[in-house]
């Protein structure tokens, strides 16, 4: 009989209490060996907690028992399965539908009705102990802090923390300069808190980290934390676990505060000032739109390599530059196309667009023209296959996200069952619309009459907002390439027109 071993533990707690991996390997060997079987793979998820299914070992186990790969998989305890009960009912199952029986050193539990309630019971403790270690360890920390100990240690410059008393003290080095710090910045106002990083940095002063640099953030702490008045709050915020090894910090109801106190380094008059000047002298930027609209953004392709044309620049000089996606290496590529100033750019372009719409016939003869020769990709069918392939491999990316919120109980299984059903419903719509695309005659695409386009160009008004207005009802691609090697403006650019 072919087996695996699956181990886990979460915390350093458990390892002292019995539940170490070396523990947990050891017993389940010796049951393997009680059983007469073979040991394939031992699988160890080491610092992982219960209350999730996503672990790597977990998953690496689970899909060899759908490739047939054991006959069983060996636990030192259900709890060391899962800690939530729905958890090891969906685990069990996939291993018996595998043809896979779970097997527990500390129990055993027969495949009868007796057996299973005592299984179901058994998961349930597990997650009530779960939640009352939860609950005991919360209410110890709560009655420390109530008592004025620190719960650990909090690095605060300034302080140093006595674990025996698990309180702080003061550092007499770091608070002298934690009072010249606030002098500077609310007595002397020498500068903000870039002048007073620098000035520290020339006197060697070592940063709260202990490099030799100090910079600018580091200074704002030490200028917005309360504990240098002597009194502070701690149990302020709380961490919900959203993952196997990840968690989210949250704010506690303000009545869940609770008052701390420590060594007064400043008076609580000279913070308040510290914070007051702070807060006047935070700047936002603001983004402002451009006035002038750029004529080919969105729609201009790069006549070098091909790739979308994007606008780069702005700030004081107000300058802005068309230039290639793949300018910069992306992708392992890198295009040779040149930048080009969208004002002179828009103005050569419009230049060109005129001559172009100086009658019916030069649109029509510029229209063939065009037509013997490689015309750009607009192709509303290849774009509209495009979208449905995207929209399909979205779904099964949606399908994907239902399993993994219903494995960690945030969907019931009527609500995974009725997801799963919309969006396999979906995928089977977008399949035929593909189907029946790929099998359609490629139609010949309706254009705007030259008459039209002539017409509409010469009527424009000469502001730049109109000027894209037509722009976009009249063009449909444009692929730009600049020819020149000349600074400056002297440009001299290629345009390929498709029109609409």
């Amino acid at each position: 009989m072919n087996v695996a071993i699956y181990a886990r533990v979460s915390t350093e707690w458990q390892a002292e209490h019995g539940y170490s991996i070396g523990t947990q390997i050891e017993a389940c060997r010796k049951k393997a060996a009680e059983m007469g079987a073979f040991v394939v793979k031992e699988y160890i998820d080491d610092g992982y907690s219960g209350g999730f299914l996503e672990r790597p070992a977990l998953d690496s186990l689970r899909d060899a028992v759908q490739d047939g790969l054991y006959e069983a998989v060996i636990f030192h305890d259900a709890d060391r399965m899962a800690r939530k009960l729905i958890h090891q009912l969906i685990l069990t199952e996939e291993l018996e539908k595998a043809g896979c029986r779970p097997v527990f050193v500390l129990e055993r539990f027969d495949n009868t009705p007796e057996g299973n309630m005592s299984y179901q019971m058994k998961g349930v403790f597990a997650e009530y102990e779960r939640a009352k270690i939860r609950e005991r360890t919360m209410r110890g920390k709560r009655a420390k802090l109530r008592a004025g100990k620190a719960i650990c240690d909090s690095h605060i410059y300034g302080y140093d923390f006595d674990r025996g008393n698990s309180c702080y003290e003061i550092n007499p080095a770091e608070a002298e300069v934690v009072r010249m710090i606030y002098r500077w910045y609310v007595e002397e106002m020498v500068g903000g808190c870039e002048y007073i990083a620098e000035k520290l940095n020339n006197m060697g002063i070592p940063s709260p980290s202990g490099n030799v640099s100090w910079c600018a953030s580091s200074v704002r702490n030490l200028l917005h934390r309360p504990h240098y008045t002597g009194k502070y709050f701690a149990n302020t915020q709380y961490h919900k676990k959203t993952g196997p090894k990840s968690y989210k910090r949250l704010p506690r109801p303000r009545e869940e505060w609770i008052e701390m106190s420590c060594p007064q380094i400043i008076p609580a008059e000279l913070h308040q000032k510290a914070l007051s000047i702070k807060s006047k002298h935070r700047t936002y930027k603001v983004w402002q739109k451009n006035s002038y609209p750029a004529l080919l953004q969105g729609v201009a392709v790069c006549g070098a390599c091909g790739g979308s044309i994007r606008i780069t620049g702005g700030g004081k000089r107000n300058a802005r530059w068309y230039t290639c996606v793949n300018t910069p290496p992306r992708n392992g590529s890198k295009c040779a196309a040149r930048l080009m100033d969208v004002v002179v750019t828009d103005a050569l372009f419009w230049s060109v667009l005129e001559e172009i719409c100086t009658s019916e016939e030069t649109v029509t003869a510029y229209i063939g023209g065009r037509a013997g020769a490689e015309c750009l990709p607009a192709i509303p069918e290849q774009n509209k296959r495009q979208k449905i392939v995207k929209r399909i491999e979205k779904i099964q990316t949606e399908r994907t996200a239902v399993m993994s919120w219903f494995s960690q109980s945030l969907l019931s299984q009527s609500e995974a069952t009725e997801k799963l059903a919309s969006l396999k419903a979906d995928e089977s719509r977008l399949q035929n619309e593909l189907a029946a695309l790929e099998n359609s005659p490629t139609s010949e695409v309706e254009r705007l009459a030259p008459a039209d386009i002539c017409a509409v160009v010469r009527n424009c008004p000469a502001s730049p907002e109109a000027r894209r207005r037509v722009f976009l009802s009249v063009v449909e691609k444009v692929s730009v390439l600049r020819r020149d090697n000349n600074y400056g403006h002297k440009y001299l650019i290629d345009f390929d027109i498709v029109f609409k």
